[in-house]
């Protein structure tokens, strides 16, 4: 693709983002040639590279510069990714068995020798609502990292991590909780995530207890804030209006 053309589809998309909010400042250069990349409202995603082949991220995400995006399928609300991320890689992308780890040479073997990709058997990784993943963290594919969860700087994640744990380390273990269990039951009931960010800035987010109690048991009807959805091959943009 051209200068020219790469910069007015990358005006094209950067318009129709900004109506939802929304903001991918590496372009279209930063997508795979076959992605579709399904964004919410206030998705902030700046200098990273999604390979995934569908992707959907929910409302008032931010992914730092220097992510990397590969076998992922879902990523929730308002959670925060710091740089140099890579969520979804392929565990299988240097077999150890064969004659060579070297991954250009296994990728022309299957070609020329008509081998299944080892790609065709990776299973995606989901990652919840606010989940908070930390500098230079690796999270290898087929891995579920739920609600609430932190991931600690340069921990290597190769299992599930469950909702509110607090995880750090190679491979990444969980050294505790951000809430006792009765209050991560409530906050998973609430779906506290469906609500919108200026509903939220109205409870008293500092305290969860309290913010429960306000609640009062009851469950945050499912919100569709409006989406844009966006396919690199060929090239489409189109919204899907809030319900």
């Amino acid at each position: 693709m051209n200068f020219f053309k790469r910069a007015l589809l990358d005006r094209k998309l950067k318009k129709a983002l900004s109506k939802n909010k929304c903001r991918l400042d590496s372009g279209i250069k930063g997508l795979r040639r076959e992605t579709e990349l399904t964004l919410e409202h206030g998705v902030k995603l700046h200098q990273i590279k999604i390979l995934s082949r569908k992707l959907t991220i929910g409302a008032y995400t931010d992914i730092v510069s220097g992510s990397e995006l590969h076998d992922v399928s879902s990523i929730g609300r308002y959670c925060s990714i710091a740089k140099n991320v890579t969520i979804g890689q392929d565990r299988k992308s240097h077999p150890l068995s064969w004659l060579t780890s070297h991954s250009g040479l296994v990728g022309l073997r299957q070609q020329l020798g008509g081998i299944a990709p080892h790609h065709d058997g990776v299973k995606q990784t989901s990652i919840g609502h606010d989940v908070w993943i930390g500098m230079d963290v690796l999270i290898l594919e087929g891995v579920t990292i739920g609600t609430g969860a932190v991931i600690g700087a340069q921990s290597l994640v190769n299992k599930d991590i469950p909702p509110y744990a607090i995880a750090v380390g190679s491979p990444a273990q969980v050294v505790r909780y951000r809430f006792d269990q009765d209050i991560i039951d409530g906050l998973l009931a609430s779906q506290w995530w469906n609500l919108s960010a200026q509903q939220l800035a109205g409870l008293p987010i500092e305290d969860p207890q309290q913010l429960l109690k306000q609640l009062n048991g009851s469950v945050a009807p499912a919100s569709h804030p409006g989406q844009v959805v966006v396919r690199s091959k060929p090239f489409t943009v189109s919204h899907i209006d809030p319900q």
